[in-house]
């Protein structure tokens, strides 16, 4: 900016230079989540019907599982025998069990998809932020040398403010918060860009 514009720079809380600084960050970091979303569209809806599918064969699994309990009893009970473990029915158990075992493995492969985008655009969203504080520092520091009015400005900067999503330490926590929703619950197409954007300007 030349010496002028700082000079005609109107002092508020924010000035209008910091709040462009302001808008544009987290103009940035909206679109990086919304960017994230995009990417990971598939793994998600994928994920949340394997959950379902988990729920599903787990519950299966327990009556089945019991079911066969309860013959095993009766069968000593009456004969004294022992229960034949290479019967039919025990081996759909395991191939159940095997297969429940196998949509877990698959589920954490997504979680772990998912997470690792998500990290990507936080750290995006947060070096751009850091690049928006050094360019109100700069500013900030030649509006106090050249403004008319230097003494009534505040000696520190102003702080950009960071959707709350990006100050989060734990990612769970701050997906859950981008999201508008519980962790990996209801469906992503369902009004993220609103819920994103409400939050990202934030």
């Amino acid at each position: 900016m030349p010496r002028a514009a700082y000079e005609a720079e109107p002092v508020g809380d924010p000035t209008p230079t910091v709040a462009a600084l302001q808008a544009h960050a987290a103009t940035y970091a909206q679109r990086e989540g919304q960017r994230f979303f995009t990417d990971v569209r598939s793994q998600w809806m994928e994920h949340e019907a394997l959950a379902d599918t988990i729920v599903r064969e787990q519950r299966e699994y327990a009556e089945r599982s019991s079911a066969l309990e309860r013959a095993a009893a009766e069968a000593l009970r009456d004969a004294m025998a022992q229960p034949d473990l290479t019967s039919p029915a025990h081996e759909d158990l395991r191939r159940l069990e095997r297969r429940i075992q196998r949509d877990h493995r698959r589920s954490a492969h997504l979680k772990a998809i998912i997470h690792t985008r998500f990290t990507v655009a936080r750290l995006r969203a947060r070096r751009y932020f850091d690049y928006s504080d050094e360019k109100t520092a700069i500013y900030w520091g030649t509006l106090r040398r050249v403004h008319p009015a230097a003494e009534n400005i505040s000696d520190r900067p102003p702080a950009l403010t960071r959707p709350t999503w990006l100050t989060v330490d734990d990612s769970h926590r701050a997906l859950e918060l981008w999201h508008g929703t519980d962790l990996f619950g209801g469906a992503i197409a369902a009004g993220h860009a609103g819920n994103g954007g409400t939050d990202a300007a934030g």
